[in-house]
């Protein structure tokens, strides 16, 4: 009898490994895309600084606008690990420990939910997790976070904490995890769900639990302690937890990763709708427990409430629900009446492996990454887009010195690329700035003046603006006609400038010179060079790669009204009316099309032609005020001629 369970195990995990590399296929080509990550550049270079100074910081000397301010760097163990990778083998050494580590996270979901279903069940689950999950596959921290909460849940569920062996283990994790992200104080808590379910008798083994709990509760608190910076360590993490939720400052609300988990820009992003999914399907299974008295495991219950709650702060963790949810849905999956014959599992198993291997082409296509305006595709590396690889080459051949304003985006760039030397202005570590730091700036740039008097103050003699970054759209407008600045280095992702009597034998960039680039390689570097060409004012040059983007045959819509209206700004007439004839064509009701033909038709007196497309504007639009204006205008205007 023994022998013959046995074989049935091995022929129900020969009979799962077709349903497994369907899975593994499925979330390695959303896993291994270009890195495009903006913080990578720093926390790289901050480790290259760790390993040469062999010491962690405690005070910054890594952006000018908070050098001296105390720095608790809650990711230095982070920093060392993707540093000694980026001196390996550079970025695409970066991007194999986050594979790595997000490769050890699910492995985790997957050991927590294996045991309760077949594979044709459990498996779902996991894609449902990897998948509310693709937005956090960035070679970040938080990386720490997540394979803690997947590991300490594995473990607790499994009951691996009696022994002394099992316990060192739990202890290891927490330590690298309060050196690597600053939400280590999850690792507690996940424990004392477990010791409050023994203290109130809900635990699976109930009270006889508690002593043992109660030492492992007290060991991985004390483990939180064995950082450089001791009891200093939770107060920095109850800072963290400020960035997300209504009581994070005004600049963090910003952020999009913070955004609100049922706002509108999370509902348009692909992982919100898997983690819906893998949250109807845990309210649902345990409404179902409790309709039919099922004990709760009260515990696990209590950390997915938590981690529910956590989730609600914010767009990025998600990602803390779904690790929790989706084994805990397994274990209640498990206790109802599924058809477990052979056919029946063989069936589910096909059909989820060829959903899973058909959704796996939409990363590989590139279409997920331009639906969701990321400069990435499926491949190793960083991204050849988004960032101006082409600079740190550029600056050395003009011997540039002294301080740069950079868009704070690329302030891990220019320090990874210029560290040690001249440092960032500004960079992505929010919390080391003093408060109101990032206003005085913003109010700073508002005006021609008091950019003037920002940059004489802070000795500024380079300016590095990413394109689609908000010092472009402030700055950008006021650089149009101020000779104190010239245009010296422009590509796809960011353009540089100097001082009007600085570095005289490098040419500016004019209109014409611009015109003279090489086309951007891809759709998404045109569109952003696009935002800068639109802000800066030079028109002829927008024009052309606005033609150049409609050859990607996609966005057509958009990129036709665009460069209409940029030639009409031309004054290329007869051009302009050629385009915004094809983006009739592609839209036969839009309205930016009828309107500008409506005034190009009146521009060349064919009033008729113009009072006809006005209408067929009223008639989409109604309440489009403008258009009814025109048309009420060019009405009275026709009339008063026949009379």
């Amino acid at each position: 009898m023994q022998a013959a369970t046995n074989r049935d195990i091995v022929t129900a995990h020969r009979a799962s490994l077709p349903l497994l590399a369907a899975l593994c296929l499925s979330v390695g080509a959303f896993l291994v895309n270009q890195v495009y990550d903006l913080d990578i550049w720093w926390q790289v270079a901050i480790g290259r600084d760790i390993l040469a100074q062999g010491s962690v910081p405690v005070v910054d000397r890594y952006a000018a606008a908070a050098l001296g301010r105390p720095y608790h760097d809650s990711h230095w163990l982070f920093q060392v690990v993707v540093a000694t990778a980026d001196r390996l083998a550079g970025m695409t050494g970066v991007q194999l420990v986050m594979v790595a580590l997000w490769t050890a996270i699910l492995a985790c979901v997957w050991r927590a939910a294996r045991r309760w279903l077949p594979a044709a069940f459990w498996v779902p689950l996991l894609f449902l997790a990897a998948m509310a999950s693709t937005e956090r596959f960035l070679p970040r921290p938080e990386l720490i976070t997540y394979l803690g909460v997947a590991f300490f849940y594995w473990r607790l569920q499994e009951g691996r904490w009696r022994t002394w062996r099992d316990l060192a283990i739990l202890l290891a994790m927490q330590v690298a995890w309060t050196n690597g992200h600053g939400l280590f104080v999850l690792g507690p808590f996940l424990v004392g769900c477990y010791w409050l379910a023994a203290l109130l008798g809900r635990g699976e083994e109930g009270r006889g639990d508690l002593p043992a709990l109660s030492r492992l509760l007290g060991l991985v608190v004390a483990a939180t302690l064995l950082t450089p910076f001791g009891f200093e360590t939770w107060r920095y993490a109850l800072l963290l937890f400020h960035e997300a939720g209504p009581q994070a400052p005004k600049l963090l609300k910003s952020v999009g990763e913070l955004s609100p988990t049922f706002g509108a820009a999370t509902m348009s992003g692909m992982a919100f709708w898997f983690f819906l999914a893998l949250l109807l399907a845990t309210v649902l299974l345990t409404g179902w427990s409790l309709l039919r008295r099922q004990p709760l495991p009260a515990a696990r219950l209590l950390i997915v409430l938590a981690l529910f709650a956590a989730a609600l702060t914010g767009r990025r963790n998600m990602v803390l629900f779904a690790l929790v949810a989706a084994p805990f849905a397994a274990e209640l999956l498990g206790r109802l009446p599924l058809p477990l014959s052979g056919r029946a599992e063989r069936w589910t198993a096909a059909t989820a492996a060829v959903l899973m291997l058909l959704w796996s082409w939409y990363p590989l296509s590139g279409s997920y990454y331009l639906r969701m305006e990321l400069p990435s595709r499926t491949g190793f590396g960083a991204t050849p887009s988004f960032f101006p690889h082409g600079l740190p080459a550029f600056l050395e051949t003009i011997g540039f010195q002294g301080q740069v304003f950079n868009a704070n985006t690329l302030g891990g760039f220019y320090l990874y690329h210029r560290f040690p030397g001249e440092v960032a202005f500004t960079d992505g570590r929010w919390e080391v700035y003093a408060a109101g730091a990032f206003d005085d700036i913003s109010r700073s740039l508002s005006t021609a003046a008091g950019w003037q008097r920002f940059a004489e103050r802070h000795g500024v003699s380079g300016l590095l603006l990413q394109h689609t970054s908000s010092e472009a759209r402030a700055l950008l407008p006021l650089l149009r006609g101020d000779s104190r600045w010239r245009l010296v280095y422009l590509d796809a992702a960011a353009s540089f400038w100097v001082g009007a009597n600085a570095y005289a034998a490098v040419p500016t960039l004019t209109p014409e010179a611009l015109a003279d680039l090489p086309a951007a390689p891809r759709l998404d570097d045109c569109l952003i060079l696009d935002s800068f060409y639109r802000q800066a004012g030079f028109a002829a040059p927008r024009a052309l790669n606005l033609q150049r983007a409609l050859a990607f045959g996609r966005s057509t819509a958009v990129l036709l009204a665009n460069l209409g209206s940029t030639l009409v700004e031309l004054q290329r007439y007869r051009d302009a009316e050629e385009v915004f004839g094809r983006l009739l064509q592609e839209e036969p009701g839009n309205a930016t099309a009828l309107n500008e033909l409506a005034f190009l038709a009146y521009r060349r007196n064919d009033l008729v032609q113009a009072e006809e497309l006005l209408r067929r504007v009223l008639e989409a639009q109604p309440d489009n005020a403008d258009a009814r204006a025109n048309y009420q205008r060019l009405r009275a205007g026709r009339q008063s001629g026949r009379e």
